[in-house]
């Protein structure tokens, strides 16, 4: 997991924020001279094709905590000019960040016609190509939006899947309204769901099996078969 903290910007010309529609607004790390991908800011950029959750934390006040805000997405990024901490003009990065709770209803929707037709090596190439997020970009709205990621990344495990429970094995309990196996995405590596990641970290399931990873007695050690179990299936498929 990565964590984010916010609310000591200010001092600094700047501040983190949100949107009306709950985006969050977090500049990168870097006090002084222009902001870099690297460290933390790397951390945050590839945080979902390394599998890791962020969990953004706000700073209440002097001894009095932090506040849990959510998990977040990388949406994408852009290149302001800032001051840094000594008052000097410099490159600073401000990341748009999702909450996963944005997503979640849009992963359990149907299929796009195209993605259905679409062959499972085709589907698997456009999914861990959307997974990907180059540093080097500017990121302004570009034709791969958070939701076009994990869309691909959707159709993909649920393709691989071929309406068979990567869980307990299971045939899917039953059909969409458009004929398909009705099996839900589980992101291994989040609390929660909802948002793009790579194949390797996203498993079709049941929604029994679904609700087990989350609440059973046994949830842990079912993720955790569940995310080996992915590492050894998608190291055997073909790139």
């Amino acid at each position: 997991m990565t964590f984010l903290f916010t609310g000591s910007g200010e001092r600094y010309g700047y501040a983190d924020r949100f949107d009306e529609e709950g985006t969050f607004f977090y500049f990168g790390e870097g006090q002084k001279g222009h902001m870099e991908f690297v460290r933390g800011n790397l951390a945050v950029l590839n945080h979902s094709s390394h599998g890791k959750a962020l969990h953004l934390f706000h700073a209440v006040g002097r001894g009095k905590g932090q506040k849990y805000l959510g998990e977040f997405v990388y949406q994408d990024h852009k290149w302001v000019i800032a001051p840094d901490v000594d008052g000097n003009s410099r490159r600073a990065i401000i990341f748009r960040l999702v909450p996963v709770t944005r997503l979640e209803q849009f992963e359990l929707a149907s299929a796009d016609e195209p993605a259905k037709h679409m062959t499972l090596q085709d589907s698997r190439r456009r999914a861990i190509a959307a997974s990907k997020v180059s540093g080097l970009d500017d990121s302004k709205n570009g034709s791969r939006t958070i939701y076009e990621r994990s869309r691909a990344v959707r159709d993909y495990v649920l393709k691989r899947a071929a309406g068979v429970c990567e869980l307990c094995k299971e045939p899917a309990p039953f059909r969409r309204s458009d004929g398909l196996p009705y099996l839900e995405p589980h992101h291994t590596t989040r609390l929660s769901d909802g948002g793009p990641d790579h194949p390797q970290f996203v498993a079709a399931l049941c929604p029994a099996c679904h609700r087990e990873v989350h609440y059973g007695e046994h949830a842990q050690a079912k993720n955790l078969m569940l995310r080996e179990r992915l590492r050894v299936l998608e190291a055997s498929e073909p790139t």
